[in-house]
């Protein structure tokens, strides 16, 4: 997920950048994360190929509807609202087809009882019926294993972009005009069932 800031100079760039990127090249962001969890993340070493931290890549989730989202809904992340988000899809396959280099885990990335993997064959160590479910708590440690990620190595480009949802007209018109000069286009949606 991004703010409408961070979309654009993304787009500009054409490229979604790591956190870790970014800040090396002085570009300007909106972060809609925890500063203390941010703070965790900077430091967390990945345990397997291509390693770093988990500020050298960019994060997705498995599902839009997570904890972080429910907290963005219910104001816990000052500034931010579920309407300044838009939400971009893309799957495993096309990033491992356009030879990314990427992890995984099972489970939120700083947690002890998360593992990580580089191999699409692992992907079914994934909770998927947690991941899916209407309600995370309905599971023990949902809400760790609700926050799987997938995590590309440095920069995730714009091309491998599928779909984006977005939870107004108004975000939709922003989001058409910022891409209006790109040469891939994905289809925008409003997707309300995206968001909480």
């Amino acid at each position: 997920m991004a703010s409408p800031k961070s979309v654009i100079i993304r787009i500009y760039e054409e490229a979604i950048l790591s956190k870790r990127r970014m800040e090396r090249e002085n570009i300007f962001y909106t972060s809609a994360a925890y500063s203390s969890l941010q703070d965790r993340r900077s430091v967390f070493n990945i345990p397997v190929e291509p390693y770093g931290t988990i500020h050298d890549y960019v994060p997705f989730y498995f599902t839009s509807l997570t904890p972080m989202l429910y907290a963005i809904k219910t104001g816990n992340l000052e500034g931010i609202k579920m309407s300044d988000l838009i939400i971009l899809q893309s799957t495993a396959q096309r990033i491992e087809n356009d030879n990314k280099k990427y992890v995984f885990t099972d489970g939120h990335g700083i947690m002890a009882l998360s593992d990580f993997y580089n191999d699409l064959a692992d992907l079914g160590n994934i909770h998927w019926e947690a991941v899916k479910a209407k309600y995370w708590n309905d599971f023990p440690d949902g809400k760790r294993l609700r926050q799987a990620e997938f995590l590309v190595y440095e920069s995730f480009e714009w091309h491998l972009i599928k779909r984006i949802g977005v939870y107004t007209q108004s975000m939709k018109t922003r989001v058409q005009s910022l891409m209006s000069g790109m040469k891939h286009k994905p289809n925008i949606s409003i997707k309300r069932n995206w968001y909480f």
